[in-house]
């Protein structure tokens, strides 16, 4: 899950913070702010893109038009977040990436899996856990809870999987790596999956470099110069 930087809330033509009469009406503030990406699931979706609330606006009616209340979400994230919505999805028992480094919370691995990282401590892997269990991130077809037919998620993932490691050959065997790094670049902020694209290139700062800046949002004091994620 790709740590972001969303910002103050954006303010208007007088330079004042913007009050929004519907909460859709952030939504392209968001989409500058972050870019065209699922905040939970990371797939590239420029057209169906809703704004996410993160606690419910059913039990906190009113945060509904708060810009510190709004994420980015998929329908499929949404609609498997909204089927388990309760009055205790505050902040400080999920990882937010507006708020935590969650790209260290995770691993993402081959065939559309993400699992928790086990080098962080109980009361983190606890935290990890729930949170994947709460967008759903966690499902996949051999997982004890699968997805449904419409929830391609994981299907997706797989897919960008393979892309990127074939990215990372076709990168090895170039004979102009400077062109070959800019077209693994945008290919990458086409596809949309940041985290999978860093994992397979974890061993590669300039390119997890290129990766970080080339995402907008990203919020890059959440990694060291080598693009390596830090607390």
């Amino acid at each position: 899950m790709r740590p972001i930087e969303r910002g103050a809330v954006p303010t208007d033509t007088k330079g004042q913070p913007k009050q929004y009469r519907r909460y859709e009406q952030a939504k392209p503030d968001l989409m500058n702010r972050i870019g065209e990406y699922c905040s939970f699931c990371e797939r590239f979706i420029p057209t169906s893109l809703a704004v996410e609330h993160i606690q419910s606006k059913h039990y906190q009616p009113q945060l509904e038009r708060s810009w510190d209340n709004f994420l980015l979400g998929c329908s499929n994230c949404n609609s498997t977040k909204g089927s388990q919505v309760r009055d205790d999805v505050t902040q400080s028992n999920y990882y937010w990436p507006h708020l935590d480094n969650t790209f260290r919370a995770f691993v993402y691995k081959q065939g559309g899996i993400i699992d928790i990282n086990q080098a962080l401590n109980a009361d983190e892997r606890e935290k990890a856990l729930k949170t994947l269990e709460l967008t759903g991130l966690n499902k996949h077809p051999n997982a004890k809870v699968k997805p449904t037919p419409k929830d391609k998620r994981w299907n997706h993932r797989r897919e960008t999987w393979d892309l990127a490691r074939q990215a990372k050959t076709l990168l090895a065997t170039s004979n102009n790596i400077s062109l070959m790094q800019n077209f693994v670049v945008k290919q990458a902020k086409t596809n949309g999956f940041w985290s999978i694209w860093m994992t397979v290139f974890q061993n590669d700062p300039d390119m997890l470099n290129r990766l970080i800046q080339v995402f907008p949002g990203t919020c890059h004091q959440r990694f060291d110069s080598n693009g390596q994620p830090t607390m």
